[in-house]
């Protein structure tokens, strides 16, 4: 019976520090109370970590700067807008207009 109370505490005592918000070593808990809240802590980190682009900017300025080739469909798209024929359909409607 002894060793049911035992295991029962142990388990009850797992589960209240797996589900405790409070860290469980001193060590920890010194480092998570700076005083700081986590978007606080974040911005500091981001500001010492020596990147002053973030990742979207980083990513914006490699597609500005890259060469890349026109795809097929930018190329139609702009084909599309310098070409100044008028198809059939458009005739019609001017004429009739």
């Amino acid at each position: 019976m002894n060793q049911n109370k035992g295991l029962f505490a142990s388990i009850c005592g797992f589960f209240k520090s797996l589900f405790s918000s409070e860290p469980t070593t001193a060590a920890a808990k010194a480092a998570t109370n700076d005083g700081l809240t986590g978007v606080e802590r974040y911005i500091r980190n981001q500001s010492q970590s020596g990147s002053s682009l973030t990742g979207v900017e980083q990513y914006i300025r490699n597609q500005a700067t890259s060469n890349k080739s026109v795809t097929g469909v930018e190329q139609y798209v702009r084909n599309q807008g310098q070409a100044k024929t008028m198809t059939g359909v458009e005739r019609y409607i001017q004429s009739k207009g």
